[in-house]
């Protein structure tokens, strides 16, 4: 009852969001309210009530100084049915509003600089006067999946940012956006829009631009990104036009995923200022070696392209490369060890990949003679090997436990197989291994690391897995966080079809364990515990567990030998994974 707050100027129900299945919600909470909203004080300057229950606000609300309002994920269905005069608002953020299908008249609200309605999704219509808001720096529709159109009308002079991404029936925005020189990202990706709009061309101050999206690009449209760095129709339907991105000097993001791109041209070294580039999902054989001319590269996308034969040789800024499920990439050119150790790739299900290259002595892939394309123990062993030298092992496996100059300090392997290495000198056939510590016990001398085997079975979803533990002798904890890495867990996702019926092995190699984990303080025996007790999720067959300390750091580590897994190796500064 906010009845006797007649002066109220901050009204604060702020709740904190977090993310899940990649969408924005609300965190748990307490509060409850019931009974009406009859009274709200016109005195606000400030409203935001996150999760607000009600439809609709007092009829004879009008904060006429009201500089803020966020009314995200509520029950709202309607803010006012007639225009307001709001000379001072200058924020609104309804998100996640999902009763609400309309907006409110803005025609008197000529200072907002800031509009997000992402995530309403039975949102239709956005009033026409949005268009005439001459201060708005942000317009925010993300997911608005029913909204029908943009406004025809444009005169927004200041807006900076427009995002449209997922907006699903949105089909064509209006010339008079390539007017704003102030605009410095576009986001048109997953909507209805099939074709570049021609006035990207004149937006000379854009940062970001992203477009195209999970297939809505139809195949008869832009098919390459071709001279001068123009989108082309393949068949020709407009052969004299050409939306040309040569112009986009201050460019530092671009995202053209699932466009059905077939060639990307050299002249994509025009864009000197670009950070980032998505490519997902599109279908060229091979990328220009003029991106090696992009010197503030550092992020490079292609999941997905499963026509990707060849990845050229990338400046030394790239520090992420992800490039899983390309089918078809068979080679990584002019990549040294020095810089690949503080890159994170991802080149899970590249089952091409690694087959006819060696490393040689200054770390650098070369091409060899292609092996018996049959899958065989000699075959992947030879690929195991070739992804070890990519990510800098002078002398393969065994150089992990000392290898001083190294980013890496995890390794993980898992793939088809129901036994245990003979290497692994503690073993049990439970979920958890006993660990006697020798009696000259010396942690800060000796010890390196260790290895760790398990052989499981999923009997359901591995989603409930924690991996394993660490416990002192005395039960306390050893390990800041159950481990379980996210290789595994993709490669478990990927196996899903016959994976019940066979054991699977996971190798895990750890190094470098000084800084989080505790075992300055181990004593007597360690546990070593696999999932949790009583797991009816998954099967144990054995695990095992063996300590490395100086004169162990000499022996080679064993690796799977079989084909169907995958492997990753990862640190505070750099990760790379692999799966055949």
């Amino acid at each position: 009852d906010f009845a006797h707050l007649k002066k109220l100027r901050i009204l604060k129900i702020y709740q904190e969001e977090k993310v899940s299945d990649e969408k924005l919600e609300l965190e748990d909470h307490n509060a409850i309210f019931s009974g009406n909203l009859y009274y709200l004080s016109n005195e606000l300057s400030l409203f935001y009530w996150h999760g607000c229950p009600f439809e609709y606000l007092p009829s004879d609300f009008y904060p006429q100084n009201i500089v803020a309002i966020d009314l995200s994920y509520s029950n709202i269905k309607q803010l006012w049915t007639t225009p307001k005069s709001f000379r001072r608002l200058k924020i609104m953020k309804l998100r996640y509003c999902c009763n609400l299908t309309t907006t409110p008249n803005f025609l008197e609200i000529t200072n907002l600089e800031e509009l997000s309605l992402e995530g309403c999704v039975n949102l239709v219509s956005v009033h026409p006067s949005i268009g005439m808001l001459k201060r708005l720096v942000v317009l925010n529709l993300r997911d608005c999946k029913r909204l029908q159109n943009f406004p025809s009308r444009v005169e927004m002079d200041s807006l900076q940012v427009l995002n449209l991404t997922g907006c699903l029936k949105v089909d064509q925005l209006p010339e008079a956006l390539g007017r704003i020189k102030s605009l410095t990202e576009l986001h048109v990706d997953r909507t209805a829009i099939t074709e570049l709009p021609s006035f990207v061309s004149s937006l000379i101050n854009l940062e970001s631009l992203s477009f195209g999206g999970q297939g809505r690009i139809q195949p008869k449209w832009w098919t390459s990104i071709s001279a001068p760095f123009g989108l082309l129709s393949q068949q020709q339907q407009h052969p004299h036009r050409s939306v040309s991105l040569a112009g986009l000097h201050m460019l530092k993001s671009l995202s053209l995923s699932y466009c059905n791109l077939v060639q990307v041209h050299e002249s994509i070294r025009g864009l000197s200022c670009l950070e980032i580039l998505d490519l997902e999902g599109n279908n060229f054989t091979s990328l220009p070696g003029s991106l090696s001319q992009l010197s503030h590269l550092g992020w490079l996308k292609v999941d997905g392209c499963k026509k990707l034969e060849v990845l050229p040789e990338l400046p030394s800024s790239v520090r992420y490369i992800i490039a899983s499920d390309c089918t078809s990439l068979r080679e990584v050119s002019g990549s040294s060890k020095g810089q690949l150790s503080t890159r994170f790739s991802n080149f899970v299900n590249c089952p091409k990949l690694f087959k006819n290259v060696s490393i040689d002595s200054e770390g650098s892939i070369k091409k060899t003679q292609c092996l018996d394309s049959s899958i065989n123990s000699q075959g992947f062993i030879h690929q195991l090997c070739a992804f070890l030298g990519y990510v800098g092992f002078e002398t393969n496996r065994h150089e992990f436990f000392r290898w001083p100059d190294s980013s890496y300090s995890y390794l993980d392997i898992i793939y088809h197989g129901n036994s245990m290495p003979e290497w692994f000198t503690n073993r049990s056939r439970e979920n958890h291994v006993k660990v006697e510590l020798p009696s000259d016990w010396c942690y800060d001398k000796t010890f390196r690391g260790f290895g760790t085997c398990l052989v499981f079975k999923c009997k359901k979803p591995f989603s409930k897995f924690k991996g394993f533990y660490v416990k002192n002798f005395d039960g306390a904890s050893l390990s800041p966080y159950n481990y379980f890495p996210p290789v595994i867990k993709e490669f478990l996702k990927k196996e899903e079809i016959g994976i019940h019926e066979s054991y699977m092995t996971w190798l895990h190699y750890r190094r470098d364990i000084w800084d989080t984990w505790k075992w300055e303080e181990a004593k007597n025996f360690v546990t070593f515990s696999f999932f949790e007790e009583n797991n009816e999720d998954v099967e144990v067959k054995e695990c095992g567990v063996k300590l490395i300390c100086d004169e162990d750091s000499q022996q080679e580590v064993p690796t799977a030998s079989q084909h169907g897994g995958a492997i990753s190796l990862s640190g505070l500064f750099g990760q790379s994974s692999w799966s055949w």
